[in-house]
């Protein structure tokens, strides 16, 4: 499994195999620091896992989209990852409070 954020210009984090949207970084920076652990430590359970299925994190399928959109919700306590998965590759596309994100995404 590849973990992938949309957007031309992603940051790359050397030796870690990831690469990074520059607005998901600033996001993730903004939450509290017992928050940005917990999203680490959900990425880093995902590269380890061989697909999102087995991954054991809680996610689920978002409503209101296209057939084949692929736009699901990872909860990290009262935050939420916001992805795009098309097997086998995860686009890391927000992190935000739970009360904000369903207002952003999926992307329009």
């Amino acid at each position: 499994m590849t973990l992938l954020p949309p957007g031309p210009f992603p940051v790359i984090d050397p030796g870690k195999g990831l690469l990074k949207r520059p607005r998901s970084v600033s996001e993730l920076k903004r939450s509290p620091k017992d928050v940005q652990a917990k999203v680490k430590a959900v990425i880093e359970t995902l590269l380890n896992a061989g697909t999102l299925e087995s991954s054991g994190v809680d996610y689920k399928l978002l409503e209101g989209q296209k057939k084949g959109e692929g736009y699901y919700r990872i909860r990290v306590g009262g935050w939420r990852i916001g992805i795009r998965y098309i097997h086998p590759d995860i686009l890391i596309i927000t992190v935000m409070a739970r009360g904000d994100i369903y207002k952003h995404f999926p992307p329009k």
